[in-house]
């Protein structure tokens, strides 16, 4: 079981005086109008919280040997319906707990520290493994119930790379399947579904049938397939995280992902045109 930083959401006059200064990683938002989270007296409430992680690979998932987290990252929780505010920051492991807050609409915002970016959002079915927020930093509105606490809100953070970037092209891709199990993605993922936009015409198109096809299915879904293939394989310094991509991808913007494809596969039997390592 994991340990998580206990936290109280907001103390009153009264119980200040009696110790709530015990609680130093409890902060408070500047501004913000904190006493709209605490439960008023009598009222049910709930337990809202969890980790936020390095995600050393970039693919969304908390995966075994991904233990530590950052610590002093500041967490905000945000009433949905009246906009009120709380923070904390995360302790030593990356855990963090909104403890005892009225049950209600929350979104939860983390800040991203400087060199990451959101890992991918919402990958796979567990959702206590997952990463929940989106590019931004933020979850979406969610309903919190009476004393069903909810201690699977994560947020993954993806270090962005470097200058010295690689990329596989389309072609690659299209021709080397094997290279796919290493990403979270697999040629009969659906294409609309996978980037959460209208890429292509026809939702039951999967990435492998697109792929396959740039002529009929277009040139753009055709490197933004490549592109996310790329950002989240393992041993491949792409210059975009996923995020990103889907980002670029959905607002149509083709030529920023081909020019990363085309910066050189590290892959075997990958191109070695661009400006990446010879293949390996």
């Amino acid at each position: 079981m994991r340990l998580h930083l206990r936290l109280v959401a907001l103390c009153t006059v009264a119980v200040i005086a009696a110790g709530c200064a015990n609680h130093d990683n409890n902060t408070t938002v500047p501004g913000a109008n904190n006493s709209m989270i605490a439960a008023p007296a009598g009222n049910c409430t709930v337990d809202i919280g969890d980790r936020i992680w390095f995600d050393v690979n970039c693919n969304g998932i908390q995966d075994k040997d991904e233990t530590g987290g950052p610590e002093g990252i500041k967490v905000t929780l945000i009433d949905c319906n009246s906009d009120a505010k709380y923070g904390t920051t995360t302790d030593a492991n990356g855990n963090y707990l909104f403890d005892d807050v009225e049950a209600g609409t929350y979104q939860i915002c983390i800040e991203i520290p400087g060199g990451y970016a959101a890992t991918l959002e919402d990958v796979g079915s567990n959702d206590g493994i997952d990463s929940d927020i989106n590019s931004e930093g933020c979850t979406g509105c969610r309903v919190y119930e009476c004393d069903k606490p909810d201690l699977s809100r994560d947020a993954g953070l993806c270090e962005k790379k470097g200058e010295d970037t690689e990329g596989c092209t389309p072609g690659f891709w299209r021709n080397h399947l094997t290279h796919w199990a290493a990403t979270p993605y697999s040629p009969d993922d659906k294409v609309n579904a996978t980037f959460g936009c209208d890429l292509v015409s026809d939702d039951d198109l999967t990435l492998g049938e697109v792929i396959d096809a740039p002529q009929t299915y277009g040139v753009l879904a055709f490197h933004a397939i490549a592109a996310l293939l790329n950002a989240t394989h393992p041993d491949v310094d792409f210059g975009l995280d996923a995020g990103e991509v889907i980002d670029l991808a959905c607002a149509g913007d083709k030529d920023a992902l081909a020019d990363e494809n085309e910066e050189g596969c590290p892959l075997s039997g990958g191109n070695t045109t661009g400006g990446g390592p010879k293949a390996k």
